[in-house]
């Protein structure tokens, strides 16, 4: 699998080259906080129908070395620009979910020229106090707690509550987590969290040249239904709601993900 040194890292990433009918544009997907380009797999399959696909393991996480490593959203955002001047690529569509719909904003505001469309999966182009505290404390807890329960946790705030009526999904997710080969450290964890808090301060969205969509679970307690709504009718953008789907979405509804990514990118 490709691996890219970008600002002193080596970056690991997967292409999907582009399908004989796709899209003129490749479609970047950026994973959100403590996932990496594994988490896409849900959905991966039916985008690699229409779209060439750039999937790439932020830092801290995955494949990209040395991990734990420094990282910041000015970081971040500047390894997705130095991985597109690596592979010449000069303009994509993104799907960012969670964080990495927070770093496709920020992507789009500062280098407006890249970024075709942006769909936003469960976030609001920046960070609220409440949730850099949240995951500041899963950091913590991370270290002290039992792996299984730790993650049974997290579950919480990804997954609707029918997610937990069969306690085998439930434990089936745990082992899968805890076995994965390339799951995050728990220094890891904790340099990501930490660094949330540069996702407070506001980006200047009046600079973002591109079409915008926005997209939430209706189950969603991280990203909440009100949350998306005040902000889609206040800068009126498009937005959607996905039922019988928490923050996860591309999990719990990975048709109604697809379905949702291709009509705005029709």
């Amino acid at each position: 699998m490709p691996v890219q040194t970008v600002n002193s890292i080596e970056l690991y990433y997967e292409h999907q080259p582009k399908p004989d009918s796709g899209s003129h544009y490749p479609l970047l997907l950026i994973s959100g906080m403590a996932s990496d380009s594994a988490s896409w797999q849900p959905v991966r399959a039916a985008l690699a129908n229409h779209f060439e696909l750039i999937i790439p393991d932020n830092r801290c996480t995955g494949r990209s070395l040395p991990n734990p490593v420094e990282t910041s959203r000015e970081l971040m955002v500047a390894d997705l620009v130095a991985l597109l001047d690596t592979l010449d690529v000069e303009k994509v569509n993104v799907i960012g979910h969670s964080m990495g719909a927070m770093l496709g904003w920020s992507l789009a505001a500062q280098h407006p020229s890249r970024v075709n469309h942006l769909i936003s999966a469960s976030a609001l182009p920046w960070v609220i106090p409440a949730r850099v505290s949240l995951f500041n404390s899963l950091g913590a807890l991370r270290s002290s707690a039992n792996e299984r329960d730790w993650f049974v946790l997290l579950f919480q705030f990804l997954f609707s509550a029918s997610f937990f009526e069969q306690k085998a999904n439930v434990e089936q997710a745990a082992i899968s987590s805890i076995n994965y080969p390339h799951k995050q450290s728990v220094e890891s964890f904790a340099a990501q969290a930490a660094a949330l808090s540069t996702f407070l301060s506001p980006i200047d969205i009046n600079k973002i040249d591109c079409k915008v969509s926005m997209l939430s679970g209706s189950n969603d307690v991280l990203m909440t239904r009100t949350a998306l709504e005040e902000f889609c009718e206040q800068h009126k953008l498009p937005c959607a709601l996905i039922d019988n789907a928490a923050h996860a979405i591309h999990w719990e509804q990975p048709e109604a993900f697809v379905d949702h990514v291709l009509r705005q990118l029709a």
